[in-house]
């Protein structure tokens, strides 16, 4: 089917060249990831889609950022090279938590950051940029699904602190990476599977969502947030299986149903020269 699944922060694995240079605990460094979201959509190949996906934790490099998001604290000498990144601190590679926590006690050097996107940033974008391409050549379109979670409860530092948040977020940045049918789809799909859906409140879409999102090209993404508290404890990360057995079969469920969306609107103009 025409459908490609990213996963880019459910990883866990630090290298020890680089752990070596972090400086939290190992508690901590579990609290900003998408752990286990990998999991929710791993029956994707089996459905006959594509499923990319990274083990590598987004504390050695975030895959939902541009490669050029730095804070000039983040690397020595980035001010010369880098304008100010979107996500400062927690741009491409993150100086300190969602907590304020710091990650590094000190910046890293032009070099190290160069074979560090070298290393994990570029291959990972490479394949999906491919496998994007592959499918847009077969069936003349692409709808690429970006799966984060999220908490349950907006965080200080948040758009939405202490706001109680839906159990399923789509993200099209208010209707720019996708054609709407394909948000109204997954917004359909959820509701009748009895979860709470709010589009585009409080992520409208990251990254890699606006990056790849190209309607008028023939590539529709839409990222799909979830709330954590559905499948997992918060606290002790540990997995409800009745909620992760819930989502697994909503989700899977949902790739098939992506047939059912008018072929024409998702295709390309034939004016469209690539």
């Amino acid at each position: 089917m025409p459908v490609v699944v990213d996963v880019p922060h459910a990883g866990e694995w630090i290298p020890e060249d680089v752990r070596q240079e972090m400086v939290i605990g190992e508690k901590v460094l579990r609290r900003d990831l998408d752990l286990y979201v990998d999991q929710i959509w791993a029956q994707v190949p089996e459905l006959g889609a594509t499923l990319v996906a990274s083990n590598v934790s987004r504390y050695v490099v975030d895959l939902n950022r541009a490669a050029d998001d730095v804070a000039p604290e983040t690397v020595k000498g980035a001010k010369e090279i880098f304008e100010e990144g979107y996500y400062r601190e927690r741009g491409v590679v993150w100086r300190t938590t969602t907590a304020r926590t710091p990650v590094m006690d000190e910046p890293m050097s032009k070099k190290a950051f160069k074979e560090r996107l070298d290393r994990f940033y570029h291959p990972y974008h490479k394949a999906l940029a491919d496998e994007i391409a592959r499918v847009r050549s077969e069936f003349g379109y692409c709808i690429l699904i970006d799966g984060h979670s999220m908490p349950s409860t907006g965080r200080s530092g948040h758009s939405d602190p202490g706001r109680k948040r839906a159990e399923i977020v789509p993200g099209d940045v208010d209707g720019e990476s996708c054609d709407r049918t394909l948000r109204w789809l997954v917004e359909e799909h959820f509701r009748d599977a009895g979860f709470s859906v709010r589009s585009n409140e409080p992520y409208k879409g990251g990254w890699i969502t606006r990056n790849y999102g190209e309607p008028e090209k023939g590539v529709h993404a839409i990222q799909i947030e979830i709330r954590r508290d559905l499948y997992m404890n918060e606290r002790s990360f540990r997995i409800r299986p009745d909620g992760m057995d819930r989502l697994i079969e909503a989700c899977s469920a949902l790739l098939p149903r992506c047939g059912d969306l008018d072929e024409d609107a998702l295709r390309p103009s034939r004016r469209m020269r690539f």
